[in-house]
């Protein structure tokens, strides 16, 4: 039976946009590190993609600007049942504004997730900057990603430590996180968090699947556990296609297999 596959972290860029992201010095690396390019633009190019690969919704992320996330909400009103969106928030030092905004979209039902990416802002997740936009989450419903672990640009990684996670977690108890790019090399860590917290998980996101930690493999396929983890791929700098073969080969039974790509993420980003 074909899987109901959801990638859960998509760009859409534009030539201007892969070319203003890949020009920052911080980011010029990243085409080796990962693996991938900003040259496949466009939304048709990213149903194409998604298309082949047999990926059903991609979840789009914008940055929470003037017109960024509407622009996306756009994209998936255009296309019905191919993309969410994930406001990504790109001035922490403007809580009320955010706040305010995310309120705004929130009434509309393909907005899914709330993003959180200390690398690009270096304001850390436990910074109070970030807890209005917890507290709307929270109230709302809404999943909060949270980069986590040493990034790829060649930023301070200390902003985005793994063990920041618990004040958030201990201050929002009823906030369901993703920790994003998988927290690398912290995967240890992160299960016992997530053997503590229920409503933690994590995600492979601009992570190879075939570098994944085999006690993490393990810890996916427990009757207790299986779910925690979610399948995504930061099309196109870690192109989708790499990413989906890679995850399709480890040993998981189909259950544990579903869950991971598709079948958590249709369960937290449901808006009723």
């Amino acid at each position: 039976m074909p899987r109901d596959i959801v990638d859960i972290w998509v760009n859409l860029v534009t030539e201007q946009s892969a070319a203003q992201f890949l020009g920052q010095e911080s980011n010029a690396n990243i085409t080796g590190y990962l693996g991938g390019s900003g040259d496949q633009v466009g939304v048709d190019a990213l149903l194409e993609r998604m298309d082949a690969h047999g990926v059903a919704t991609g979840l789009l992320t914008p940055g929470l600007t003037r017109n960024g996330v509407e622009e996306a909400l756009e994209v998936a009103d255009a296309h019905p049942d191919r993309f969410l969106v994930a406001a990504m928030i790109a001035d922490p030092g403007k809580p009320t504004r955010n706040v305010t905004h995310l309120r705004d979209l929130a009434s509309h039902p393909r907005l899914a997730m709330v993003r959180v990416a200390p690398l690009f802002t270096q304001v850390p997740i436990n910074d109070p900057k970030h807890y209005p936009v917890y507290q709307v989450c929270e109230e709302l419903g809404l999943p909060v990603g949270i980069n986590v672990g040493v990034p790829g640009p060649r930023v301070r990684s200390r902003v985005q430590h793994p063990e920041l996670l618990e004040d958030v977690m201990i201050d929002f108890p009823r906030l369901t996180i993703i920790g994003a790019h998988m927290g690398h090399p912290y995967e240890e860590l992160l299960m016992n968090f997530m053997r503590k917290w229920d409503r933690l998980y994590i995600s492979c996101t601009a992570y190879a699947p075939r570098y994944m930690d085999p006690n993490l493999v393990a810890f996916m396929n427990t009757s207790k556990y299986r779910g925690r983890v979610l399948w995504g791929s930061d099309d196109p700098w870690f192109p989708m296609q790499r990413s989906l073969d890679e995850a399709t080969t480890l040993e998981l039974d189909d259950e544990a297999m579903d869950l991971f790509l598709g079948g958590t993420a249709r369960r937290l980003f449901a808006r009723d």
